[in-house]
């Protein structure tokens, strides 16, 4: 019986999950069960992938907007004479705000980023691995849970252990 082929335009992800969905179709006897279970943990690992890529892709946008904005601020300045009165848009306040603002969204995608990127490795782990669906569970487990734990700010110094 001919495969479908898979659709190439589509996440990682979506290409792991869809791998693993045909096996688990195609598995019988005793390694149904385990095949299935396998499509199941990956499920829940894909639902945060699916979450971290699109918070991932907005930061992205909102990173390179900004971005671009600081970048060209002080050129749209230069060229543009009526906006000399208006002292607010040319403060350096204003610019300091702007620069603060695309730092900020570049920070989030690439904490988002990193989370898509491990949540997207644990699903290779979990499609191409041959660890037991039991070790799987508790590997996703650990691994969702250190990703969920949000953004952190850590202070390192030599001074401190």
């Amino acid at each position: 019986m001919p495969l479908e082929p898979y659709d190439l335009r589509q996440t990682s992800g979506g290409f792991l999950l869809e791998v693993l969905r045909r096996r688990a179709d195609a598995a019988e006897g005793p390694d149904a069960a385990d095949a299935l279970r396998r499509y199941e943990i990956a499920c829940d690992v894909y639902i945060k992938q699916w979450s971290y890529a699109l918070l991932n892709k907005a930061f992205f946008w909102l990173a390179l907007v900004a971005s671009v904005a600081v970048l060209l601020w002080p050129a749209l300045l230069a060229s543009l004479k009526s906006l000399e009165g208006l002292s607010l848009v040319a403060s350096a306040i204003t610019q300091t705000m702007a620069t603060a603002i695309a730092a900020f969204f570049i920070g989030l995608y690439l904490h988002y980023k990193g989370r898509q990127t491990s949540t997207e490795t644990l699903l290779r782990a979990i499609t191409f691995g041959d660890l037991t669906t039991d070790r799987l569970a508790t590997l996703a487990s650990e691994e969702l849970t250190r990703v969920d734990q949000g953004v952190r700010f850590r202070f390192k110094s030599d001074d401190y252990d």
